[in-house]
């Protein structure tokens, strides 16, 4: 699992407060604090906790031990990938070597939603290999599937924010459901 070192550069929320407004038709700034500080982010956290991704701006660090890579990839654990930003292989003594990102060609390839760090050089012999790296997607490419089914969330929060009845039962948007699904990293219990 990679370490959280903190919010990336820009670590605002995918669906804005303007949007998200018009997909609710609302015209008043009564409700913007709910939008900004309970809607918006919940709509997020729900799409990163059902698909596995990681959708704002987060500098992480990785470690691959040796077993993990191959001779020119290693593994990530966070996906999508905005930016590689370092590459340290920590070799049997402990010492720890600055890998150069242009002379290895270090770069992301994604399959399946899934991110590794491709080097065109061989990489070292090393125990393992500490990867520091933004997530996120990077501007104007935030796939619109993910951004309808975040509103269709932000959407059915604001529609359905008065107390529930007792009785009545709340099953999932079926269509949020579907646009979701193809993202989908996790299939925890």
């Amino acid at each position: 699992m990679g370490t959280r070192i903190g919010a990336g550069k820009d670590s605002s929320e995918p669906v804005s407060l303007e949007l998200a407004k018009a997909h609710c038709r609302v015209d008043i700034d009564d409700d913007d604090v709910l939008f900004e500080s309970v809607y918006i982010p919940a709509a997020r956290q729900s799409a990163e906790e059902y698909t596995g991704l990681t959708l704002t701006a987060v500098q992480m660090m990785d470690v691959a031990e040796e077993w993990m890579c191959t001779s020119n990839t290693i593994p990530l654990t966070a996906s999508p990938v905005a930016s590689l930003d370092a590459i340290t292989a920590i070799l049997d003594d402990g010492t720890r070597q600055s890998l150069d990102l242009v002379a290895y060609g270090a770069t992301i390839i994604t399959r399946q939603m899934r991110s590794v760090v491709y080097t065109a050089q061989v990489l070292p012999e090393a125990a393992s290999f500490e990867v520091m790296y933004t997530t996120g997607y990077p501007d104007g490419a935030f796939p619109p599937s993910l951004l309808l089914a975040m509103l269709m969330l932000v959407g059915d929060a604001y529609e359905n924010r008065e107390a529930q009845q007792s009785g009545v039962t709340v099953q999932d948007n079926p269509r949020t459901v579907a646009l979701l699904d193809p993202f989908r990293l996790t299939f925890g219990v």
